[in-house]
């Protein structure tokens, strides 16, 4: 397959990661590093990577939590292939049915790594998503931006995934809980107080952009998008 690819290598191993960085380079492709999961998570959220290779056990948060949660809050995820030390049918269930397109158990080659990701690539590059537009708000999912009016609007990870949610349901109420698992999964706080402080971000930055407030809260129900002028 021709074409550089973003690849972001999620490993807590410095010397694996630094071999498979390099490996990567040699091959015309650009490698990006995080050594826990949560790190992982977020840089693969806010960044348009191509593909993630991703140790099943990680410090901070593991490789199957990670896998679950970029499904849920990304509507184009990378292409994921999972790694793990331990060759057991276990593992192997456990991180497909997090999400993981393949699987490969250390010790592996170089070349059989590269082949593996290169195939998932193929298999999820036909995906193409269009942008969602209301009005004169359009948001652009495979580049993950926000425009009004042409002007770009600046929002955290989960302001985008709330953002889009609510443009693809539109007009339509999205429900606090279809809400809580775009963002948390399976791992919702115990409280209403972060959902709540994360629509307040987002009305904010969009009436600040729009100039008038968008979101229509429905009290004991969840949230709409209005008309956007």
């Amino acid at each position: 397959m021709n074409g550089r690819l973003r690849v972001l290598i999620v490993e807590d191993d410095a010397t694996l990661a630094a071999n498979l960085g390099d490996y990567l380079e040699e091959r015309g492709h650009e490698p990006d590093f995080a050594s826990d999961g949560r790190i992982g998570l977020a840089l693969a959220i806010s960044q348009p990577y191509d593909a993630l290779i991703l140790d099943l056990r990680l410090p901070v948060l593991d490789g199957v939590s990670v896998c679950r949660r970029l499904r849920a809050q990304c509507q184009v995820c990378p292409a994921i292939l999972m790694l793990t030390a331990r060759d057991t049918l276990d593992d192997r269930i456990e991180g497909l049915e997090a999400g993981a397109d393949d699987y490969l158990v250390k010790p592996f080659s170089l070349r059989e790594m590269d082949l593996r990701l290169q195939a998932i690539v193929r298999r999820h590059r036909p995906v193409i998503q269009s942008p969602l537009v209301i009005g004169e708000l359009e948001l652009k999912p495979q580049e993950r931006c926000v425009y009004y009016r042409q002007r770009i609007i600046d929002l955290s990870p989960i302001g985008f995934v709330m953002l889009e949610t609510l443009m693809s349901a539109y007009p339509a109420l999205v429900s606090r809980a279809d809400f809580e698992t775009r963002i948390w999964d399976d791992e919702p706080p115990n409280s209403d107080a972060a959902l709540r402080g994360h629509v307040h971000r987002l009305r904010e930055t969009l009436a600040a952009c729009i100039g008038t407030d968008v979101i229509q809260t429905v009290h004991g129900m969840g949230y709409r998008l209005l008309d956007i002028p």
